[in-house]
């Protein structure tokens, strides 16, 4: 799951254009799908991958997430989570193979960047990938 995650960010970030610097968040392990946090009762296990992009300050966030969903086409839909806030963002949906990913306008220790947050399906080991 981390990798198919972390190839979706990668996939996001490589739409940003020059210059710009990636800084993936490694901190996160993967939570089991049963757990009592996410209601679940499924074996296996989710991963949330997070990736800041640093951008220059004259690049137009707000209007990279607006184009972001013709940029990907019918793959992902956007996805209203109805929460309103003061900053650009977009929270889309994959269905095949699942995956939530969410592109958010932040400012981080000054500097602009776009938050990327994607999490992925549930996913079990086959028999011969356990220890």
């Amino acid at each position: 799951m981390r990798a198919e995650t972390n190839d979706v960010l990668k996939q996001v970030a490589d739409l940003v254009p020059d210059p710009k610097e990636i800084v993936p968040n490694e901190t996160f392990e993967p939570y089991g799908c049963g757990e009592d946090l996410t209601f679940g009762t499924s074996r296996g296990s989710f991963y949330t991958g997070q990736w800041e992009v640093y951008v220059d300050d004259s690049f137009d966030i707000p209007s990279f997430i607006d184009r972001f969903p013709d940029a990907v086409g019918d793959v992902w839909r956007a996805h209203d989570l109805g929460v309103p806030v003061n900053f650009a963002q977009i929270y889309m949906v994959r269905d095949s193979p699942r995956m939530s990913l969410g592109i958010s306008e932040r400012t981080i220790n000054g500097r602009k960047a776009i938050d990327l947050l994607a999490i992925s399906r549930c996913g079990t080991l086959s028999e011969d990938q356990r220890p």
